[in-house]
């Protein structure tokens, strides 16, 4: 049932609020047109004695106004299942009431007061084949000779107890109530799970991703939701491996360091110890530039991606790299132009390094945003290893044969920093051989 009211909402927050307020008018309108109906019969008792006293006052009017001869068969045609006449010749004056209920007294006069005649001329008693207790029967001596008599209601057929009104009326409250309740619940269920979410990440970042529920507003808030706590993750586990890494990476030439100073072979192998401090350099120097590529502070600015992309090629170009690219001629992207410059430059001097050379390509994406594909013609990377080369540090045994100086933090800078962007890089077989990466680019918020 919830599933059917969800989807008879409109999909988003302002409709959903719009729909559960005109469901609650309605319903409030419902309760009050039933409460009126059914539970106050009282109120309509007391109105139709006025009916009874206009109809018995017109029909009186109609038939005095004919000849007495013809007042039978119109008495027939006036009559119907809830009035009915009849008309005799007899005695215009009604025997007198003999210990009327004060009911019927009332009527009486009020029916005397329409037709502007004494009371005596009017006989009020209850219906002898009535069908309810509130059918009356009321004689009128008519001018001219002859007596009406009419059997009608004054009363509602079917008539609720104190009980069953109050019952039914409690009902009708609480249903409504509670149906309104509910759809309320509807769209604020889904905010208070995304609150306590929010305030879950902050003590565990590994808490499982929130179902994207609600309206589409609040679905598009836990999709960003759900990527911005993928994107810490990544993170904090980039940052982790890169702690790990150093550690490793630094104990090797310390250890060296340390066997060639206690050993006294600190003035012979000075050299050798220069080697190792240049070392532990680059690697503290190339860890800073991760650092600075992830936690970039550059301001976005609206930039043409094909010119950008044109200079990263340039830039491995002047360095001796193959590079051919094709693409669109304009592409306007608002971004962080240096940082995005310096992450295509990377994946672009990779696959010239370690793939002979690197074709590049923009393309727009299918929904929004670009396409941006760099394929080389080296011998590609296995399926085991497509996730690990973006870990800070690590290197395929292919690329430690081509270059032993690099560091492995290109693709581990340039997975930063297009995820910092909401976008993707993967990893595909070329062909018909090679590797193909391709960086999709969303269209900026």
């Amino acid at each position: 049932m919830t599933l059917g009211l969800r989807r008879l909402l409109p999909a988003d927050l302002r409709g959903q609020v719009a729909g559960i307020l005109f469901l609650g008018l309605a319903l409030s309108q419902l309760m009050a047109a039933l409460l009126y109906v059914v539970l106050l019969p009282g109120w309509q008792a007391e109105l139709r004695p006025d009916v009874a006293a206009t109809r018995i006052r017109m029909v009186v009017r109609l038939l005095e106004a004919v000849e007495p001869a013809r007042r039978p068969e119109l008495a027939q045609l006036c009559s119907d299942e809830g009035f009915r006449l009849r008309y005799e010749f007899a005695d215009p004056r009604p025997a007198a009431d003999r210990a009327t209920a004060p009911r019927y007294v009332a009527l009486r006069d009020q029916i005397a007061a329409q037709l502007s005649r004494a009371s005596a001329q009017i006989q009020v008693r209850a219906g002898a084949a009535a069908r309810t207790a509130d059918s009356v029967a009321v004689a009128v001596a008519l001018r001219g000779g002859g007596i009406l008599e009419v059997a009608t209601a004054i009363g509602l057929e079917h008539r609720l107890g104190l009980v069953a009104q109050v019952g039914l009326g409690a009902f009708l409250v609480f249903a409504t109530v509670g149906l309104w309740i509910w759809l309320t619940l509807m769209v604020n269920v889904p905010l208070t799970r995304v609150a306590q979410a929010a305030e879950r990440v902050g003590v565990d970042i590994n808490a499982p991703p929130l179902a994207e529920q609600g309206p589409a507003q609040l679905q598009r808030v836990i999709r960003a939701f759900n990527d911005m706590q993928l994107r810490l993750r990544r993170f904090l586990t980039d940052r982790t491996l890169m702690l790990g890494a150093i550690s490793h990476d630094l104990r090797t030439p310390l250890t060296r360091l340390r066997l060639r100073v206690e050993t006294d072979r600190a003035g012979t192998e000075k050299h050798k110890m220069l080697g190792d401090i240049e070392s532990m350099e680059n690697m503290l120097t190339s860890t800073i530039l991760f650092i600075r590529g992830v936690d970039d502070a550059e301001a976005h600015d609206a930039v043409d991606l094909a010119s950008l992309l044109q200079t990263a090629c340039d830039a491995v170009s002047d360095l001796g790299g193959s590079v051919e690219y094709v693409g669109a001629v304009r592409s306007r992207y608002h971004c962080k132009p240096q940082a995005l410059l310096r992450a295509f430059t990377n994946v672009i001097m990779n696959a010239a390094k370690y793939g002979q050379c690197a074709r590049v390509t923009l393309a727009r994406a299918a929904g929004s945003g670009f396409v941006v594909d760099v394929a080389d013609e080296g011998p590609g990377i296995s399926n085991a290893e497509k996730c690990r080369v973006f870990e800070p540090f690590y290197r395929t045994d292919s690329a430690r044969d081509v270059d032993s100086q690099g560091m492995g933090l290109g693709l581990s800078i340039a997975r930063s920093i297009i995820l910092g962007h909401g976008g993707t890089i993967d990893l595909l077989d070329g062909h018909p051989r090679g590797l193909l990466v391709r960086i999709v680019l969303p269209e900026a918020v």
